[in-house]
């Protein structure tokens, strides 16, 4: 008779084998360096240019303070000048007793486009950057924690400005990365903030390991496609990563990096060296996650209908859309979570559509659900006023967002049984 796996785990849980092998691998502690292995991509170097073409321009640009990039210089500034509490972070050269090492890895971006507004003599320009603040092994290169980043740039440039640069873009990503006129909207202050949350003190990961593992949308999705913006393949690359992100900010905990083939154990991370102007490689391994995370993304809908303000023909838009979230236990071998959200959001537009992004609303609300839906997990008041609805309202937009259940105590239990497993911020 074949023993299944479930039935294996709980044999041995019942022997006295089961002492020798601690739910949650802890490792001893350590108090030794860190090495900052500084900013990198956490994917292949040929593959960067392609993938992330405007984070490659804006990462190689030269600091004004030193012969290192804009981003690694700055950070580099700021964790000296005020370095975190409780790390011993070596910022300069490599310590030959370090058991871990530290990088900001950028992960992915998503790029909406530009729209001029000749009223206005100014363009728009909305731009997502997607990354991972990781901590690995040295020796066995095994990721040991690993918490998201993102950074979302939103600016409305002038014609006069956008003269001055030869690639906007970039130099609004730049800008992104660090910029002394709003430090905390920046990469380098959520850098900050993830990294004080991280755990420097275990040389293997500590608790559960979720991990996004599953995106889709429905088989007849392709028409959804068309004249969007992004690619079916670029949208599901945003849900891994906005469903990453959305986890780790709302739950306060830990999370490995997405990646599109789930199937992969291991992630490479290219770091841009001045000196040689190449790429470093290394490949580091993937834990096994205990918690998989799918989300199910149902598609969407744009209704429009005219709409005057001030005698301005104008078109008033409802954008309606649905995610179904499932947590999986592997230990356990079952699901411990599995619930739908929908949400509608309705705004006004030019009618020329001059100022449209399909693509940047549908990802702008499909976001809004992910953190609103993790939220829920983790607070118990916004569960229950996400399952009555949670409306806003502003002066042109509206929305409504909603756990759509017929069982709010099968929601709670679910909720509560994550909660459980999952470390908190104060402890990782």
């Amino acid at each position: 008779m074949k023993i299944k796996r479930r039935e294996f785990n709980n044999i041995l849980a019942g022997t006295a084998i089961s002492a020798l092998i601690p739910h949650n691998s802890y490792g001893d502690n350590y108090m030794g360096p860190v090495n900052w292995a500084g900013i990198s991509f956490l994917l292949a170097n040929f593959e960067i240019e392609n993938l992330m073409p405007i984070t490659k321009i804006a990462s190689e640009y030269k600091s004004d303070l030193d012969n290192a990039s804009f981003f690694n210089s700055y950070l580099n500034k700021s964790l000296k000048e005020d370095p975190i509490s409780d790390i011993n972070l070596k910022l300069e050269g490599f310590a030959e007793n370090a058991k871990l090492a530290l990088t900001y890895g950028f992960s992915a971006e998503f790029d909406f486009g530009e729209f001029k507004d000749n009223e206005v003599n100014k363009t728009a320009y909305l731009m997502y950057s997607f990354g991972q603040s990781l901590l690995y092994n040295v020796y066995d290169r095994v990721i040991i924690s690993s918490v998201p980043i993102r950074a979302i740039s939103t600016n409305l440039i002038s014609y006069d400005e956008e003269k001055k640069f030869t690639n906007m873009k970039a130099e609004l990503m730049k800008r992104a990365f660090y910029n002394p006129l709003k430090p905390q909207a920046t990469m380098l202050e959520q850098f900050r903030i993830m990294v004080g949350k991280q755990s420097f003190k275990k040389k293997e990961w500590t608790g559960k390991k979720p991990r996004v593992v599953i995106v889709n949308l429905p088989e007849d999705s392709d028409n959804l496609f068309v004249n969007f913006g992004l690619t079916q393949k670029q949208f599901l690359n945003f849900l891994g990563q906005s469903a990453t992100f959305a986890f780790g900010y709302k739950l306060e905990s830990p999370i490995l990096p997405f990646m599109m083939n789930a199937a992969l154990t291991k992630t490479t991370i290219s770091r841009f060296d001045f000196a040689t102007k190449l790429y470093n490689k290394i490949d580091v391994k993937l834990p096994q996650a205990d918690f998989e995370i799918k989300v199910f993304h149902q598609g969407w809908e744009f209704v429009e209908e005219s709409y005057q303000k001030n005698a301005k023909s104008l078109l008033k838009i409802s954008l309606g859309m649905a995610i179904e979230i499932e947590i999986f236990d592997t230990f356990n071998e079952k699901t411990i979570y599995s619930q739908f959200f929908f949400a509608e959001k309705t705004y006004i537009e030019n009618s020329n559509k001059v100022m449209r992004s399909d693509a940047s609303n549908v990802c702008e609300l499909t976001e809004a659900i992910l953190e609103r839906a993790f939220l829920s997990i983790k607070d118990k008041n916004y569960r229950n006023k996400i399952i009555q609805g949670d409306d806003m309202e502003s002066q042109f937009t509206s929305a409504i967002f909603q756990l759509d259940t017929d069982n709010p105590e099968e929601v709670e239990k679910q909720s509560v049984a994550v909660l459980k497993e999952l470390p908190q911020v104060d402890s990782f």
